[in-house]
Protein backbone atom coordinates (compact mmCIF):
# COMPACT_ATOMS: atom_id res chain seq x y z
CA UNK A 1 0.00 0.00 0.00
CA UNK A 2 1.43 3.34 -1.08
CA UNK A 3 1.11 6.52 0.96
CA UNK A 4 -0.96 8.19 -1.73
CA UNK A 5 -3.45 5.31 -1.60
CA UNK A 6 -4.00 6.09 2.07
CA UNK A 7 -3.91 9.86 1.66
CA UNK A 8 -6.76 9.81 -0.82
CA UNK A 9 -8.94 8.35 1.90
CA UNK A 10 -8.30 11.27 4.22
CA UNK A 11 -11.18 13.64 4.78
CA UNK A 12 -12.50 16.14 7.27
CA UNK A 13 -15.37 13.95 8.45
CA UNK A 14 -15.54 11.35 11.21
CA UNK A 15 -15.58 8.47 8.69
CA UNK A 16 -11.93 7.48 8.85
CA UNK A 17 -11.87 3.72 9.43
CA UNK A 18 -11.37 2.61 5.86
CA UNK A 19 -10.69 -0.89 4.57
CA UNK A 20 -7.98 -0.12 2.06
CA UNK A 21 -8.21 -3.62 0.58
CA UNK A 22 -11.56 -2.55 -0.85
CA UNK A 23 -9.88 0.24 -2.85
CA UNK A 24 -9.05 -1.50 -6.13
CA UNK A 25 -7.43 1.45 -7.83
CA UNK A 26 -6.42 5.04 -7.19
CA UNK A 27 -6.09 7.39 -10.16
CA UNK A 28 -4.78 10.95 -10.47
CA UNK A 29 -5.74 11.94 -14.03
CA UNK A 30 -4.51 15.12 -15.67
CA UNK A 31 -6.83 15.08 -18.68
CA UNK A 32 -10.39 14.11 -19.54
CA UNK A 33 -9.12 11.12 -21.50
CA UNK A 34 -7.27 9.86 -18.45
CA UNK A 35 -10.52 10.17 -16.49
CA UNK A 36 -12.29 8.12 -19.15
CA UNK A 37 -9.56 5.48 -18.98
CA UNK A 38 -9.78 5.30 -15.18
CA UNK A 39 -13.57 4.91 -15.31
CA UNK A 40 -13.16 2.18 -17.93
CA UNK A 41 -10.86 0.30 -15.54
CA UNK A 42 -13.57 0.41 -12.87
CA UNK A 43 -16.23 -0.59 -15.40
CA UNK A 44 -14.22 -3.59 -16.59
CA UNK A 45 -13.69 -4.77 -13.00
CA UNK A 46 -17.27 -4.16 -11.95
CA UNK A 47 -16.21 -1.63 -9.30
CA UNK A 48 -18.01 1.50 -8.18
CA UNK A 49 -16.30 4.85 -8.85
CA UNK A 50 -15.78 7.43 -6.10
CA UNK A 51 -14.91 10.92 -7.38
CA UNK A 52 -12.59 12.67 -4.92
CA UNK A 53 -11.76 16.35 -4.64
CA UNK A 54 -10.11 17.97 -1.64
CA UNK A 55 -11.79 15.60 0.81
CA UNK A 56 -13.34 18.35 2.91
CA UNK A 57 -16.86 16.94 2.59
CA UNK A 58 -18.35 15.95 5.93
CA UNK A 59 -21.08 13.47 4.99
CA UNK A 60 -18.84 10.53 4.10
CA UNK A 61 -19.47 10.43 0.35
CA UNK A 62 -15.84 11.17 -0.49
CA UNK A 63 -14.81 7.92 1.23
CA UNK A 64 -16.71 5.70 -1.19
CA UNK A 65 -18.31 3.84 1.67
CA UNK A 66 -15.90 0.90 2.10
CA UNK A 67 -17.23 -1.17 -0.77
CA UNK A 68 -15.02 -2.39 -3.61
CA UNK A 69 -14.32 0.74 -5.57
CA UNK A 70 -11.96 2.76 -7.71
CA UNK A 71 -11.15 6.26 -6.47
CA UNK A 72 -10.43 9.00 -8.98
CA UNK A 73 -8.91 12.20 -7.64
CA UNK A 74 -9.05 15.65 -9.22
CA UNK A 75 -5.95 16.88 -7.37
CA UNK A 76 -3.95 17.09 -10.61
CA UNK A 77 -6.71 18.87 -12.54
CA UNK A 78 -6.60 22.36 -11.01
CA UNK A 79 -6.17 24.70 -13.95
CA UNK A 80 -8.21 27.78 -14.75
CA UNK A 81 -8.75 27.19 -18.47
CA UNK A 82 -10.29 30.49 -19.54
CA UNK A 83 -11.47 33.77 -18.05
CA UNK A 84 -14.08 36.01 -19.69
CA UNK A 85 -14.26 39.20 -17.67
CA UNK A 86 -16.79 40.79 -20.04
CA UNK A 87 -19.18 37.82 -19.94
CA UNK A 88 -18.57 37.10 -16.26
CA UNK A 89 -17.36 33.52 -16.24
CA UNK A 90 -14.32 31.30 -15.84
CA UNK A 91 -13.86 27.77 -17.15
CA UNK A 92 -12.03 25.64 -14.59
CA UNK A 93 -10.93 22.07 -14.15
CA UNK A 94 -12.76 20.07 -11.46
CA UNK A 95 -9.95 20.18 -8.89
CA UNK A 96 -9.42 23.96 -8.89
CA UNK A 97 -10.05 25.52 -5.48
CA UNK A 98 -11.74 28.89 -4.83
CA UNK A 99 -8.43 30.30 -3.58
CA UNK A 100 -6.62 29.16 -6.74
CA UNK A 101 -9.33 30.59 -8.98
CA UNK A 102 -9.33 33.92 -7.14
CA UNK A 103 -5.55 34.20 -7.22
CA UNK A 104 -5.93 34.73 -10.98
CA UNK A 105 -9.11 36.79 -10.82
CA UNK A 106 -8.34 39.36 -8.15
CA UNK A 107 -5.59 41.16 -10.15
CA UNK A 108 -8.24 41.97 -12.78
CA UNK A 109 -10.79 43.13 -10.19
CA UNK A 110 -12.99 40.02 -10.33
CA UNK A 111 -13.86 37.27 -7.87
CA UNK A 112 -15.44 33.83 -7.73
CA UNK A 113 -17.89 34.42 -4.88
CA UNK A 114 -18.07 31.01 -3.22
CA UNK A 115 -16.20 30.99 0.06
CA UNK A 116 -16.45 27.80 2.15
CA UNK A 117 -14.19 27.71 5.20
CA UNK A 118 -12.20 25.02 3.34
CA UNK A 119 -11.77 27.22 0.26
CA UNK A 120 -8.03 26.54 0.21
CA UNK A 121 -8.59 22.80 -0.37
CA UNK A 122 -12.23 22.32 -1.45
CA UNK A 123 -12.43 21.58 -5.17
CA UNK A 124 -14.89 23.26 -7.51
CA UNK A 125 -16.47 19.95 -8.53
CA UNK A 126 -16.65 18.78 -4.92
CA UNK A 127 -18.29 22.05 -3.92
CA UNK A 128 -20.99 21.55 -6.56
CA UNK A 129 -21.44 17.90 -5.54
CA UNK A 130 -22.21 19.03 -1.98
CA UNK A 131 -23.69 22.40 -3.02
CA UNK A 132 -21.32 24.04 -0.59
CA UNK A 133 -21.15 27.67 0.36
CA UNK A 134 -19.86 29.82 3.17
CA UNK A 135 -20.62 32.88 5.22
CA UNK A 136 -21.59 34.87 2.11
CA UNK A 137 -24.30 32.58 0.71
CA UNK A 138 -26.97 35.05 1.85
CA UNK A 139 -25.54 37.53 -0.67
CA UNK A 140 -23.94 35.32 -3.31
CA UNK A 141 -25.73 31.98 -3.05
CA UNK A 142 -24.40 28.44 -2.89
CA UNK A 143 -22.23 26.69 -5.46
CA UNK A 144 -25.21 25.87 -7.70
CA UNK A 145 -26.07 29.57 -7.90
CA UNK A 146 -22.52 30.25 -9.11
CA UNK A 147 -22.27 27.42 -11.65
CA UNK A 148 -23.25 28.04 -15.27
CA UNK A 149 -22.56 24.58 -16.64
CA UNK A 150 -20.86 21.29 -15.83
CA UNK A 151 -19.30 18.78 -18.20
CA UNK A 152 -19.51 15.14 -17.11
CA UNK A 153 -18.46 11.62 -18.08
CA UNK A 154 -20.71 8.65 -17.27
CA UNK A 155 -19.81 5.11 -16.21
CA UNK A 156 -20.09 3.82 -19.80
CA UNK A 157 -17.94 6.65 -21.19
CA UNK A 158 -20.72 8.81 -22.61
CA UNK A 159 -20.36 12.59 -22.32
CA UNK A 160 -22.90 15.21 -21.35
CA UNK A 161 -23.04 18.88 -20.47
CA UNK A 162 -25.58 20.15 -17.94
CA UNK A 163 -26.62 23.79 -17.56
CA UNK A 164 -29.68 25.67 -16.36
CA UNK A 165 -31.55 25.04 -19.61
CA UNK A 166 -31.03 21.28 -19.69
CA UNK A 167 -28.62 18.71 -21.12
CA UNK A 168 -26.61 18.28 -24.31
CA UNK A 169 -24.82 15.01 -25.07
CA UNK A 170 -22.97 13.08 -27.73
CA UNK A 171 -25.77 10.53 -27.30
CA UNK A 172 -28.96 12.08 -28.73
CA UNK A 173 -31.22 9.51 -27.05
CA UNK A 174 -29.65 10.19 -23.65
CA UNK A 175 -29.96 13.93 -24.25
CA UNK A 176 -33.64 13.64 -25.12
CA UNK A 177 -34.48 11.43 -22.13
CA UNK A 178 -32.72 13.66 -19.61
CA UNK A 179 -34.29 16.80 -21.03
CA UNK A 180 -37.67 15.09 -20.84
CA UNK A 181 -37.00 14.65 -17.12
CA UNK A 182 -35.97 18.29 -16.81
CA UNK A 183 -32.40 17.70 -15.62
CA UNK A 184 -30.46 20.89 -14.76
CA UNK A 185 -27.53 22.03 -12.61
CA UNK A 186 -29.79 21.68 -9.55
CA UNK A 187 -29.71 17.90 -10.03
CA UNK A 188 -25.91 17.76 -10.07
CA UNK A 189 -25.76 20.00 -7.01
CA UNK A 190 -25.76 18.00 -3.78
CA UNK A 191 -25.80 14.68 -5.66
CA UNK A 192 -22.57 13.63 -3.89
CA UNK A 193 -20.95 12.26 -7.01
CA UNK A 194 -23.69 9.71 -7.73
CA UNK A 195 -24.52 10.86 -11.27
CA UNK A 196 -21.15 10.99 -13.03
CA UNK A 197 -17.65 12.44 -12.98
CA UNK A 198 -17.42 16.22 -13.44
CA UNK A 199 -14.59 17.07 -15.83
CA UNK A 200 -15.01 20.85 -16.23
CA UNK A 201 -17.05 23.70 -14.80
CA UNK A 202 -18.02 27.15 -16.00
CA UNK A 203 -18.46 29.35 -12.93
CA UNK A 204 -19.73 32.87 -12.47
CA UNK A 205 -17.32 35.66 -11.62
CA UNK A 206 -18.23 39.18 -10.55
CA UNK A 207 -16.39 42.43 -9.75
CA UNK A 208 -15.88 43.70 -6.23
CA UNK A 209 -18.72 46.01 -5.15
CA UNK A 210 -17.90 49.66 -4.58
CA UNK A 211 -19.57 50.42 -1.26
CA UNK A 212 -18.52 51.44 2.22
CA UNK A 213 -19.14 48.69 4.77
CA UNK A 214 -19.71 49.07 8.50
CA UNK A 215 -19.42 46.52 11.30
CA UNK A 216 -21.85 45.77 14.09
CA UNK A 217 -22.24 43.46 17.08
CA UNK A 218 -25.62 42.45 18.51
CA UNK A 219 -26.41 40.48 21.67
CA UNK A 220 -29.67 38.65 22.40
CA UNK A 221 -31.50 37.25 25.40
CA UNK A 222 -31.62 33.82 23.76
CA UNK A 223 -31.71 32.21 20.32
CA UNK A 224 -35.48 32.72 19.99
CA UNK A 225 -34.84 36.47 20.14
CA UNK A 226 -32.00 36.17 17.67
CA UNK A 227 -34.18 34.05 15.41
CA UNK A 228 -36.88 36.73 15.39
CA UNK A 229 -34.31 39.33 14.35
CA UNK A 230 -32.93 37.07 11.62
CA UNK A 231 -36.45 36.38 10.39
CA UNK A 232 -37.00 40.12 9.97
CA UNK A 233 -33.64 40.55 8.19
CA UNK A 234 -34.65 37.80 5.77
CA UNK A 235 -38.15 39.22 5.26
CA UNK A 236 -36.66 42.58 4.28
CA UNK A 237 -33.97 40.98 2.09
CA UNK A 238 -31.43 42.95 4.09
CA UNK A 239 -28.07 43.60 2.37
CA UNK A 240 -25.95 41.85 5.02
CA UNK A 241 -22.53 41.25 3.45
CA UNK A 242 -21.17 39.18 6.34
CA UNK A 243 -23.16 37.59 9.13
CA UNK A 244 -21.89 35.14 11.74
CA UNK A 245 -23.29 34.03 15.08
CA UNK A 246 -21.86 32.39 18.15
CA UNK A 247 -24.91 30.82 19.75
CA UNK A 248 -23.23 28.75 22.48
CA UNK A 249 -19.78 27.81 23.73
CA UNK A 250 -18.32 25.63 26.47
CA UNK A 251 -17.09 27.56 29.51
CA UNK A 252 -13.49 26.51 28.77
CA UNK A 253 -13.52 28.59 25.56
CA UNK A 254 -16.30 31.09 26.11
CA UNK A 255 -13.92 33.77 27.43
CA UNK A 256 -16.65 35.99 28.88
CA UNK A 257 -18.57 36.39 25.61
CA UNK A 258 -22.19 37.45 26.06
CA UNK A 259 -24.01 34.80 24.02
CA UNK A 260 -25.79 34.48 21.73
CA UNK A 261 -24.24 37.19 19.59
CA UNK A 262 -24.37 38.22 15.96
CA UNK A 263 -21.44 39.74 14.04
CA UNK A 264 -22.53 41.78 11.03
CA UNK A 265 -21.01 43.73 8.16
CA UNK A 266 -23.34 45.83 6.02
CA UNK A 267 -23.46 48.86 3.66
CA UNK A 268 -23.32 52.25 5.37
CA UNK A 269 -26.68 53.33 3.95
CA UNK A 270 -28.38 50.36 5.63
CA UNK A 271 -27.28 51.34 9.15
CA UNK A 272 -30.45 53.19 10.19
CA UNK A 273 -32.79 50.47 8.90
CA UNK A 274 -30.74 47.82 10.70
CA UNK A 275 -31.26 49.78 13.95
CA UNK A 276 -35.02 49.33 13.44
CA UNK A 277 -34.57 45.56 13.31
CA UNK A 278 -32.10 44.91 16.13
CA UNK A 279 -30.04 46.72 18.72
CA UNK A 280 -26.35 46.63 17.82
CA UNK A 281 -23.14 48.40 18.76
CA UNK A 282 -20.80 49.71 16.09
CA UNK A 283 -17.53 47.92 15.37
CA UNK A 284 -14.61 49.70 13.76
CA UNK A 285 -12.40 47.77 11.34
CA UNK A 286 -10.14 46.57 14.14
CA UNK A 287 -13.06 45.48 16.32
CA UNK A 288 -14.73 43.68 13.42
CA UNK A 289 -11.52 41.85 12.55
CA UNK A 290 -11.15 40.80 16.20
CA UNK A 291 -14.68 39.38 16.39
CA UNK A 292 -14.23 37.53 13.09
CA UNK A 293 -11.04 36.06 14.50
CA UNK A 294 -12.84 34.95 17.67
CA UNK A 295 -15.47 33.16 15.56
CA UNK A 296 -12.91 31.49 13.31
CA UNK A 297 -10.70 30.25 16.14
CA UNK A 298 -13.51 29.00 18.37
CA UNK A 299 -13.87 25.53 16.78
CA UNK A 300 -10.11 25.13 16.45
CA UNK A 301 -9.63 24.90 20.20
CA UNK A 302 -10.20 22.11 22.71
CA UNK A 303 -11.74 22.03 26.20
CA UNK A 304 -9.51 21.55 29.20
CA UNK A 305 -10.70 17.95 29.45
CA UNK A 306 -11.78 15.74 26.58
CA UNK A 307 -11.60 16.25 22.84
CA UNK A 308 -14.00 18.23 20.71
CA UNK A 309 -15.28 16.62 17.52
CA UNK A 310 -17.54 17.53 14.61
CA UNK A 311 -20.00 14.74 15.33
CA UNK A 312 -22.77 16.08 13.15
CA UNK A 313 -21.50 19.39 11.73
CA UNK A 314 -24.59 21.53 11.33
CA UNK A 315 -28.27 22.44 11.63
CA UNK A 316 -30.30 24.68 9.34
CA UNK A 317 -33.03 26.66 11.10
CA UNK A 318 -35.39 28.37 8.67
CA UNK A 319 -38.94 29.65 8.21
CA UNK A 320 -41.07 29.54 11.35
CA UNK A 321 -38.36 27.41 12.95
CA UNK A 322 -36.34 30.59 13.47
CA UNK A 323 -38.96 31.84 15.92
CA UNK A 324 -38.48 28.77 18.14
CA UNK A 325 -34.79 28.30 17.58
CA UNK A 326 -33.81 28.15 21.25
CA UNK A 327 -36.51 25.56 21.94
CA UNK A 328 -35.17 23.33 19.15
CA UNK A 329 -31.58 23.82 20.31
CA UNK A 330 -32.59 22.76 23.82
CA UNK A 331 -34.18 19.58 22.47
CA UNK A 332 -31.06 18.70 20.48
CA UNK A 333 -28.84 19.44 23.47
CA UNK A 334 -30.99 17.14 25.61
CA UNK A 335 -30.60 14.40 23.00
CA UNK A 336 -26.81 14.81 22.98
CA UNK A 337 -26.61 14.73 26.77
CA UNK A 338 -28.71 11.58 26.73
CA UNK A 339 -26.08 10.00 24.51
CA UNK A 340 -23.31 10.99 26.91
CA UNK A 341 -21.92 13.96 24.95
CA UNK A 342 -21.33 17.52 26.08
CA UNK A 343 -21.91 20.63 23.96
CA UNK A 344 -18.68 22.36 22.95
CA UNK A 345 -19.80 25.11 20.56
CA UNK A 346 -22.55 26.28 18.23
CA UNK A 347 -21.66 28.94 15.68
CA UNK A 348 -22.32 29.68 12.04
CA UNK A 349 -23.67 31.76 9.19
CA UNK A 350 -26.59 34.10 9.82
CA UNK A 351 -28.47 34.99 7.75
CA UNK A 352 -27.71 32.28 5.21
CA UNK A 353 -29.14 30.35 2.28
CA UNK A 354 -29.21 26.70 1.28
CA UNK A 355 -31.43 24.35 -0.72
CA UNK A 356 -33.81 21.61 0.36
CA UNK A 357 -34.13 18.22 -1.32
CA UNK A 358 -36.85 19.47 -3.69
CA UNK A 359 -34.45 22.24 -4.83
CA UNK A 360 -36.43 24.99 -3.13
CA UNK A 361 -34.27 27.59 -1.34
CA UNK A 362 -34.25 27.90 2.43
CA UNK A 363 -33.25 31.07 4.26
CA UNK A 364 -32.21 31.12 7.89
CA UNK A 365 -29.20 30.34 10.03
CA UNK A 366 -26.72 27.49 9.65
CA UNK A 367 -25.43 26.54 13.08
CA UNK A 368 -22.30 24.42 12.97
CA UNK A 369 -21.96 22.15 15.95
CA UNK A 370 -19.06 20.75 17.93
CA UNK A 371 -19.32 18.27 20.80
CA UNK A 372 -17.06 16.83 23.49
CA UNK A 373 -16.76 13.10 22.90
CA UNK A 374 -16.61 10.59 25.74
CA UNK A 375 -13.76 8.10 25.49
CA UNK A 376 -15.84 5.00 26.16
CA UNK A 377 -18.25 5.29 23.22
CA UNK A 378 -18.10 2.75 20.39
CA UNK A 379 -18.28 3.73 16.73
CA UNK A 380 -21.76 2.26 16.45
CA UNK A 381 -22.96 4.22 19.48
CA UNK A 382 -21.60 7.42 18.00
CA UNK A 383 -23.29 6.78 14.69
CA UNK A 384 -26.56 5.90 16.42
CA UNK A 385 -26.34 9.37 17.97
CA UNK A 386 -26.08 10.84 14.49
CA UNK A 387 -29.11 8.95 13.20
CA UNK A 388 -31.08 10.08 16.25
CA UNK A 389 -30.06 13.68 15.48
CA UNK A 390 -31.30 13.27 11.88
CA UNK A 391 -34.64 11.97 13.16
CA UNK A 392 -34.89 14.88 15.61
CA UNK A 393 -34.08 17.38 12.85
CA UNK A 394 -36.82 15.94 10.64
CA UNK A 395 -39.25 16.10 13.55
CA UNK A 396 -38.41 19.75 14.29
CA UNK A 397 -38.29 20.95 10.67
CA UNK A 398 -34.54 21.57 10.77
CA UNK A 399 -32.34 20.85 7.73
CA UNK A 400 -29.67 18.32 8.77
CA UNK A 401 -26.19 19.25 7.55
CA UNK A 402 -27.47 22.07 5.33
CA UNK A 403 -24.11 22.89 3.71
CA UNK A 404 -22.60 19.44 3.35
CA UNK A 405 -26.03 17.84 3.24
CA UNK A 406 -27.28 14.55 4.54
CA UNK A 407 -28.43 12.79 1.34
CA UNK A 408 -28.97 9.45 3.08
CA UNK A 409 -32.09 10.75 4.83
CA UNK A 410 -33.28 13.16 2.14
CA UNK A 411 -35.89 11.02 0.43
CA UNK A 412 -36.83 13.65 -2.17
CA UNK A 413 -33.22 14.04 -3.33
CA UNK A 414 -32.59 10.29 -3.32
CA UNK A 415 -35.75 9.63 -5.33
CA UNK A 416 -34.68 12.19 -7.93
CA UNK A 417 -31.14 10.76 -8.16
CA UNK A 418 -32.52 7.23 -8.66
CA UNK A 419 -34.87 8.51 -11.37
CA UNK A 420 -31.99 10.10 -13.29
CA UNK A 421 -29.69 7.10 -12.83
CA UNK A 422 -32.26 4.89 -14.58
CA UNK A 423 -31.43 6.92 -17.69
CA UNK A 424 -27.77 7.80 -17.07
CA UNK A 425 -26.67 4.48 -15.61
CA UNK A 426 -25.17 3.65 -12.23
CA UNK A 427 -21.59 3.08 -11.10
CA UNK A 428 -20.80 6.23 -9.09
CA UNK A 429 -20.93 6.20 -5.27
CA UNK A 430 -23.62 3.54 -5.34
CA UNK A 431 -23.43 3.00 -1.58
CA UNK A 432 -25.25 6.29 -0.95
CA UNK A 433 -28.40 4.79 -2.46
CA UNK A 434 -28.23 1.46 -0.61
CA UNK A 435 -31.60 0.42 0.87
CA UNK A 436 -30.18 0.88 4.37
CA UNK A 437 -29.44 4.52 3.54
CA UNK A 438 -25.67 3.89 3.88
CA UNK A 439 -26.09 3.78 7.66
CA UNK A 440 -24.58 0.33 8.12
CA UNK A 441 -21.70 1.21 5.82
CA UNK A 442 -20.81 4.51 7.45
CA UNK A 443 -21.32 3.33 11.01
CA UNK A 444 -18.42 0.91 10.54
CA UNK A 445 -16.16 3.79 9.51
CA UNK A 446 -16.67 6.17 12.46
Amino acid sequence: MKLRDIAIGANASIYLRMDFKKIKGVFYPRTEQEIIDAIATAHDGGYSVTPKGGGSGLSGACTGGNRERVMISTLRMREVLMISKDQGYADVQPGATPDEINALLEPIGMKFWVAPSSRDIASAAGSLSTDGGGNDTWVNGTMRDNTIRAKMVLYDGRHLTVDWNGVTSDDSELEAELNKKGMTISDVASAHGTLGFITELRVKIKPFPSEKLLGGLAHFEDCNAMGRALSELIKRKSPIRYGETVAAAHEDVREGLDLPLLILQFPEDFASELKDILDYSNLDSEGLAKMKDVRIKLPKRNPNEGLQIALFEGFGYHGNGLLKMQDAIDEINSLLIGHGLALFARYGHAPSKWYLGDNSPAYGVILHSREIMPEDKTSREMFDTITDIVAKCNELGITPKPEHKWPFSDEEKKTRIKELRKVMGTGFNDFILDPDGAYDTLSSMV
